[in-house]
């Protein structure tokens, strides 16, 4: 979907408030839970550090963002609840798929001696306000089984007018994205120290999957892109972010 932020100047991200009546600045405050899960012989250590908007009932805008980061957070899908609420919603999915976890085991019935399996979830997020927009960084990471653990970050950019999330396609034209592209590969190539896709396909990185991602954050510089384990490269790689400052958008023409 379309919004007013659609550039042809990216530079508007960093400019004058929006026309219209001003949504209230938003307040933040911190809910932390840590606690761990025993099921049979599971131990599933859950931390959360979930930044919520208090006053997000004072604003349509403001209630939109926070119901929209509740879901992110929490991986709830459709929910509508406070972030209490969704917090005891998770701790039941996660009992939930525990107990699944156990029935389908295919060694059979485990006995309570087993020795613990010891699994782990932690999130946490920031919220930081860049002119007009709220910018939300998600951080999570964990252990379900398997050879090692995964982690991730995701950002989301929203209209503190609007409520609404925005995409690369509100910020971008075509053109300019093409642009990106070359700049993100450019930024790689100088970090690695090669002068090819083929130089980085050497040193783990999918080139094919290499390009301005949906996952990015304004900042008060510029952008960044966040490449998680898997989405660019091997997971031996670890997460990869691109820092294109405002600087660089100008001399190639996005952002005038």
């Amino acid at each position: 979907m379309k919004h007013a932020f659609r550039l042809g100047a990216v530079v508007l991200l960093w400019a004058a408030a929006a026309c219209g009546p001003k949504s209230p600045a938003p307040v933040f405050k911190l809910l932390a839970m840590d606690t761990t899960l025993v099921c049979g012989p599971v131990g599933y250590d859950v931390q959360y550090r979930f930044t919520s908007i208090a006053n997000a009932s004072h604003s349509p805008a403001l209630q939109a963002i926070e119901e929209a980061n509740i879901q992110y957070f929490f991986g709830l899908e459709d929910f509508t609840g406070t972030a209490s609420e969704a917090i005891a919603a998770a701790l039941d999915r996660v009992r939930r798929q525990i107990r699944d976890d156990l029935r389908s085991d295919e060694s059979g019935p485990v006995s309570t001696d087993a020795p613990v399996r010891e699994y782990s979830e932690s999130s946490e997020s920031e919220a930081t306000v860049i002119d007009t927009l709220l910018v939300y960084t998600i951080r999570s990471s964990g252990y379900s089984g398997g050879a090692h653990g995964m982690y991730a970050t995701m950002a989301h950019n929203y209209s503190l007018a609007g409520g609404y999330e925005l995409t690369l396609d509100d910020l971008f034209t075509p053109a300019q994205l093409t642009v990106l592209d070359s700049l993100i590969r450019n930024r790689l190539y100088d970090r690695c120290g090669v002068s090819s896709d083929e130089g980085l396909a050497e040193q783990g990185f999918f080139p094919e999957y290499i390009g301005p991602t949906g996952n990015f954050a304004v900042t008060e510089n510029g952008i960044t892109f966040y490449y998680n384990p898997y989405d660019i490269g091997c997971y031996a790689l670890g997460d990869v972010s691109v820092d294109i400052d405002r600087d660089a958008l100008n001399r190639l023409g996005i952002g005038r």
